[in-house]
């Protein structure tokens, strides 16, 4: 399970990695750049609170529960990073 924990870790230091490349270059639309965002903060939180369950409660279901939380939280803030401000809407 270590091994799970570390590949999600590295998933989203890469996603971050390639947000940051993609936003200095300006060379994707803002969904893609929001799609890496949410893809970095669901992995980091995945990462660590799947350590932290594991820790307390080793069970396949503790897995799940926090896959499932993990993908919630990323669609939750894809779906608020889709939205433009203010200044930013078309009129």
């Amino acid at each position: 399970m270590p091994s799970l924990l570390m590949l999600a870790s590295g998933v989203a230091v890469v996603a971050a990695t390639a947000a940051l490349w993609v936003q200095m270059w300006r060379w994707a639309d803002h969904r893609f750049f929001s799609g890496l965002i949410s893809i970095a903060i669901a992995f980091s939180l995945f990462s660590v609170v799947a350590g932290i369950a594991t820790a307390i409660a080793p069970a396949p279901l503790t897995w799940v529960l926090v896959g499932t939380l993990a993908l919630l939280v990323a669609l939750r803030l894809y779906r608020e990073l889709q939205k433009l401000p203010p200044s930013e809407r078309s009129p």
